[in-house]
């Protein structure tokens, strides 16, 4: 059988033999766990960290690529549209 995520191999139980008593750990101190505040603050940081190293668009780069994505859309749906008309016309016709 696997033994996936274990690190000490599983122990056979017979029927009716008592369950084997837990392991205790020996630390001294267990490490606390960071509460949701912290967490967030955390996050908050790293998102900040992030977002400073991002290169933005300068003013004149933002307006070109707009006018580039209005063009290929108008593009586009006029596209679609005449294929639309022609295979309406197409299907109108009388056999």
């Amino acid at each position: 059988m696997a033994m996936l995520g274990r690190k000490e191999p599983a122990t056979q139980q017979t029927p009716g033999a008592p369950a084997p008593a837990p392991r205790k750990t020996t630390s001294a101190a267990a490490p606390e766990k960071p509460s949701r505040i912290a967490k967030l603050q955390e996050q908050l940081r790293n998102v900040r960290v992030e977002l400073e190293k991002v290169t933005w668009p300068t003013r004149d780069e933002t307006r070109n690529l707009t006018i580039v994505v209005i063009g290929l859309t108008g593009a586009v749906g006029t596209a679609l549209f005449m294929l639309d008309s022609l295979l309406s016309f197409l299907y109108r016709l009388p056999r």
